[in-house]
């Protein structure tokens, strides 16, 4: 009995070092982004001072605007791509339809971000895509980082729902193509997608790697603004770190809410059969 004890101490102990291993490389630069002064162990002051400045500066204001224009079009393209490429690679059967769908989820995340950059670098920085420093560029690039995040939720979707047995019903009421993917197949795939898109849009927030080798001289996104002002502007750096930080978990919350009411609706749906 004494030994189940400590055994579980230990266990509690261990997963409270994790936790705090994790979490408070997080909360310090939070905690610092609201503290008037930290000379001490524990801050002194409360204020919001630092992300009100964020706002009213252009250069960071510039920026925020810039990282969201971004990640919302980083989004619009992987769901422009991925839902189709999801469909189609989910009819396919057979041992190709299996190495496809794997290759797919996990191919892109082999290549370490930097190398996709200098990827990115190398295949637009000449004529006739010259690219090489534009926004146009860095979506792009964002897009493709996101793809597999995207591509694994909405596949996923796919194969939940039982996509072959709706269509077929849909083509024996008469629906063409376009209709059953309309109507049919894209309402039953929304929560898929919407986790895909908080997942990619948090990861294009907070990209930095391949940003800082493709960034152009007339933007910057807010990795970028936290990078250079680590050096002349610590408590704005902290104030956009608890942006980046804010986005990130919000992301998580929303996909932890979509897949709760993925299952309790699939709950719902057994006990109605049965």
């Amino acid at each position: 009995m004494r030994k189940e004890v400590v055994v579980d101490l230990v266990q509690k102990v261990v997963l409270v070092f994790l936790i705090l291993y994790i979490v408070l490389p997080l909360l310090v630069p939070l905690i610092f982004s609201f503290s008037t002064l930290w000379m001490d162990i524990v801050p002194e002051g409360f204020t919001v001072r630092w992300y009100l400045k964020i706002f009213h500066r252009h250069k960071y204001y510039q920026g925020l605007i810039t990282s969201l224009l971004v990640a919302v079009s980083a989004v619009a393209i992987d769901v422009f791509i991925c839902v189709p490429a999801a469909y189609a690679i989910n009819r396919l059967r057979g041992r190709a339809g299996g190495l496809l769908r794997s290759a797919f989820k996990i191919f892109p995340l082999i290549f370490p971000p930097i190398v996709v950059g200098t990827g990115f670098v190398q295949a637009f920085n000449r004529p006739p895509l010259a690219w090489s420093g534009s926004l146009m560029l860095a979506v792009f690039a964002h897009a493709t980082l996101g793809f597999p995040f995207m591509f694994r939720n909405v596949l996923a979707a796919f194969q939940t729902i039982d996509e072959r047995t709706l269509s077929e019903a849909a083509a024996s009421l008469g629906a063409n193509l376009w209709q059953r993917f309309r109507y049919v197949l894209i309402p039953n795939v929304i929560p898929g997608i919407l986790a895909g898109s908080l997942l990619v849009f948090a990861i294009s927030m907070g990209e930095f790697e391949v940003t800082s080798m493709i960034a152009g001289f007339g933007w910057r996104t807010m990795p970028l603004l936290l990078y250079r002002s680590l050096i002349d502007d610590i408590r704005t750096a902290s104030a956009i770190s608890g942006i980046l930080v804010a986005t990130s978990i919000l992301a998580f919350l929303g996909m932890t809410l979509i897949s709760t009411r993925v299952g309790a609706g699939k709950l719902r749906t057994k006990g109605a059969r049965e």
